[in-house]
């Protein structure tokens, strides 16, 4: 639960405004640096907002977050081997109520958010690589500070970089999300745990 907590935290500080510009996703590093610094902003900037409305959070995260992470890879790294196996309605499916958790799991733990101070170490070595990770700390008020990589991939055809995963203190977001949900796809198949998520979305709705 901590794991989540601080994945999910980190990844809800990556927002950014509606409009940004094609160098931010060509450069890993600066698309880090520049959805951080407005992410503070934005966040106290709309604080009065999402006081009067909590389902305003949503908003932000569909809005803000979503554009720059990649949800589909993420997606269909989550169904693995299995994925041959489903049909491309059945993935679209999957990947719908895939990033419709997202949505509302980040919209959940953004309130938790304290003004944690985030140290991107930048990754130069990223020119000729399809995945890179960047090392990030995040240090609270007490002082305590938390190891995390986060993973970005490069889209061929686009040639943006956007977020798949992040690994606090060694364990993967992706990982944990592969190993609890892939598992069931092989015993119950797409369709069942595709249930399951738009089950989880309702629970995290109400």
């Amino acid at each position: 639960m901590r794991f989540i907590t601080i994945a999910s935290l980190f990844l809800c500080s990556l927002l950014t405004v509606s409009v940004a510009s094609e160098n931010n996703f060509s450069d890993p590093n600066q698309a880090l640096r520049s959805l951080s610094e407005n992410t503070f902003a934005r966040l106290t900037a709309e604080e009065e907002k999402l006081e009067a409305d909590p389902d305003y959070i949503n908003v932000i995260i569909e809005e803000e977050l979503i554009p720059y992470f990649d949800y589909k890879y993420a997606a269909y790294s989550v169904v693995g081997p299995n994925l041959k196996n489903t049909t491309a309605e059945q993935r679209n499916n999957f990947v719908e109520a895939f990033r419709t958790y997202l949505v509302n799991a980040y919209g959940h733990v953004l309130f938790q958010y304290d003004k944690q101070v985030f140290t991107i170490l930048d990754n130069k070595q990223f020119k000729d690589k399809k995945i890179i990770s960047i090392p990030v700390r995040m240090r609270d008020d007490n002082g305590q500070v938390t190891k995390l990589d986060f993973k970005l991939r490069k889209n061929k055809k686009t040639g943006q970089w956007k977020v798949f995963d992040v690994i606090a203190e060694g364990v993967s977001m992706l990982n944990t999300k592969r190993s609890e949900l892939g598992a069931l796809i092989q015993k119950k198949g797409i369709d069942e745990v595709t249930k399951l998520l738009l089950e989880k979305n309702s629970e995290l709705k109400s």
